[in-house]
């Protein structure tokens, strides 16, 4: 049950309801969570590792989505869909929290302020999407990763990057060299110092 509470507390949801089991499942790395297409059985929370999430494009293309880390959730929209819309792929060794989708929308009938908080974090959702589509839009992929910067920083100059560099490059639609000579030619310009995965904004508009 502690692993139930611990997760549903990820959620933005306080303590569990009586009743409601969790199962704890452990990813090897490559290993997939669930699969595009696959019947949408259950919400999740990562407690530990990371899982990629991806989309296959009808020409080939593999999108990523999004990286999500250790207190993300992932497939909310599979509450209200037949089927998963993308992959996720464990990045690393992983643990994850699985709730069954028949008891969440069991409760979120029942339970206002579920409904309200899991609601939200669908809205919160589609704007990370919208901006990140806005990103890709961009096509310098110097001004791309100047941008991606300035929004992943808000109003602090010192932003240290909470996933690996080719991540992040792979979610602004952009290959990890290509990010990497954007952030050279940003440095050269005068506009960041990186030291790893910390970067400072010198200068902002």
């Amino acid at each position: 049950m502690n692993e139930t509470n611990g997760a549903w507390a990820a959620l933005g949801l306080g303590r569990a309801p009586a009743g409601l089991r969790a199962t704890r499942r452990r990813l090897v790395r490559g290993e997939a969570l669930f699969r595009q297409g696959d019947p949408a059985r259950a919400l999740f929370v990562i407690e530990e590792g990371r899982l990629t999430l991806t989309r296959h494009a009808a020409d080939g293309r593999r999108l990523v989505l999004f990286t999500a880390q250790q207190g993300d959730s992932l497939a909310e929209a599979a509450l209200f869909a037949d089927a998963y819309h993308c992959d996720a792929i464990a990045e690393s060794r992983a643990v994850v929290i699985e709730f069954p989708k028949p008891a969440l929308r069991r409760l979120m009938r029942e339970n206002a302020q579920v409904a309200e908080a899991l609601t939200a974090r669908l809205a919160r959702q589609v704007q990370d999407l919208r901006q990140r589509l806005e990103l890709r839009n961009i096509r310098n992929a110097r001004e791309r990763v100047w941008q991606k910067l300035l929004l992943s920083s808000a109003m602090n100059p010192v932003l240290t990057l909470d996933r690996p560099l080719k991540d992040v490059a792979a979610e602004i639609g952009l290959t990890h060299e290509a990010f990497y000579r954007a952030l050279a030619a940003l440095a050269k310009d005068g506009r960041i110092r990186r030291r790893g995965r910390t970067i400072r904004l010198m200068s902002r508009p």
